[in-house]
């Protein structure tokens, strides 16, 4: 049928026809470039997809590798005698030269670890944690919840007493030097060393809590408000 015999019904239906083909084509053309995209974004460029590997007859399966942790969180505690309280609180407000709230947290592990190491003769007891967090978002709220913990146990007032304990926690993207110990001395020491080198790049937060706000508590008092320290050896 030549065009000029169609009726006018039927031209439109061809149009409709021809623009239904038109985006059904585009559609499957946009839906096989995200599929590429995702493709290339898994597979290195010039690097060929790797064939599935099965395993010999009779040998074990193995379990599929962890995903990397994407935060390892820490939180070290150190409780001294309170007489050493000044210099530290000196030393922690000692005024900023970061120029970036990243590099300021870095500089607050910095001096947070340089100051305990220079009052050891005054440690009476040692706490510590970790935690690797493999999602963001996880990690992200873990990290809130860890400081909103610690934020309410810190709280309180003095009794008096002659303790007072300095706590670091510590958010990076990989993990940092932990401890099998909590009562030698050493541990802390390495421990300590090891944070004071935390870069720039590997840090995703820091803070410092004091508790209490001012003056000391007894051993007693600090040690229920904190059953995780340990008394150090002496």
């Amino acid at each position: 049928m030549e065009p000029s015999q169609l009726s006018e019904d039927q031209a439109l239906g061809m149009v409709v026809a021809g623009a239904c083909c038109c985006l059904v084509a585009v559609a499957g053309f946009i839906a096989l470039f995200i599929w590429w995209m995702r493709r290339a974004s898994q597979t290195p460029a010039g690097a060929a997809a790797p064939a599935p590997v099965s395993a010999p007859v009779g040998a074990p399966a193995t379990s599929p590798q962890p995903a990397a942790p994407q935060m390892h969180l820490s939180v070290l505690a150190v409780a001294f005698d309170v007489s050493f309280r000044g210099p530290l609180e000196a030393a922690l407000g000692a005024p900023s030269t970061a120029t970036d709230a990243v590099t300021e947290r870095v500089q607050l592990v910095h001096r947070a670890c340089r100051a305990l190491l220079g009052i050891e003769p005054g440690w009476r007891a040692f706490g510590y944690g970790e935690k690797d967090l493999g999602d963001l978002t996880q990690a992200h709220e873990s990290y809130l919840r860890a400081m909103e913990d610690f934020r309410v146990r810190c709280a309180g007032t003095s009794d008096g007493g002659p303790l007072a304990m300095l706590m670091l926690i510590v958010a990076t993207r990989t993990p940092l030097l932990g401890v099998d110990r909590l009562d030698e001395r050493a541990q802390v020491r390495s421990v300590l060393e090891d944070r004071w080198r935390v870069e720039a790049a590997h840090l995703l937060g820091a803070d410092v809590l004091w508790t209490p706000d001012v003056g000391g508590l007894t051993e007693g008092a600090l040690l229920e408000r904190f059953p995780e320290m340990n008394l150090l050896k002496r």
